[in-house]
């Protein structure tokens, strides 16, 4: 992603963050109940307990809140670009662990077995192309993961488009994901608008 973009949304979730406080609000990730199905949605794709979990765009860690309201006890990493969003985080959760990290420029450190992603990659950019990004997003999270990627995103099927957020061609992630690994899954059944792109690892007998 452009420096240039870096900088417009983390001064944006700055700004929110003086305006609502540590929360949801500040976020502008919609209801803990929307929040609470995409959280859901990711979970659904394996048994995460007791896994290597990375939240690539942390936020506050709520996705870690989550799990462990459910029992679900993992060793998680958060990275985030906002230096003041990872800051609050690892003051909730000294347990876990927090970067200021951009994927894209500094890669991903380790291996984990789960590597997921919420409502990171919405705001429109201006000086990048959100595909592009996305796609490097995939391709880099697929290499780091045992066993499974999963993120979610804004649809383009919908009626109503804000200005400041993209809306992804679910077709065009899916035929990218594909060209990472064979074993693909698209969910765009649950009720809020967007969808979510799940890559596993091949099956031994089907890699190249």
């Amino acid at each position: 992603m452009n420096e240039q973009d870096k900088d417009i949304i983390a001064g944006r979730y700055r700004d929110r963050l003086k305006e609502h406080g540590p929360g949801i609000q500040a976020l502008a990730s919609g209801t803990t109940e929307r929040r609470d199905i995409r959280f859901g949605v990711l979970n659904s794709a394996g048994d995460m307990q007791g896994a290597r979990v990375l939240d690539v765009g942390c936020g506050l860690a709520d996705f870690y809140a989550w799990l462990g309201e459910r029992g679900i006890q993992v060793d998680y990493t958060g990275y985030d670009i906002t230096p003041e969003l990872i800051e609050l985080s690892a003051k909730r959760f000294p347990e876990a662990h927090f970067e200021v990290r951009d994927i894209q420029t500094q890669g991903i450190s380790g291996r984990f077995d789960y590597i997921v992603s919420s409502q990171t990659f919405n705001n429109r950019l201006s000086h990048d192309d959100n595909f592009e990004v996305m796609k490097d997003v995939l391709r880099i999270c697929h290499a780091a993961s045992d066993r499974a990627v999963v993120v979610d995103m804004m649809t383009a099927y919908v009626d109503f488009q804000e200005p400041r957020l993209f809306y992804y061609q679910p077709e065009e992630i899916f035929r990218y994901a594909k060209s990472l690994t064979k074993r693909v899954t698209l969910r765009h059944d649950y009720p809020a608008y967007e969808f979510a792109i799940f890559l596993y690892q091949d099956f031994t007998g089907w890699r190249k």
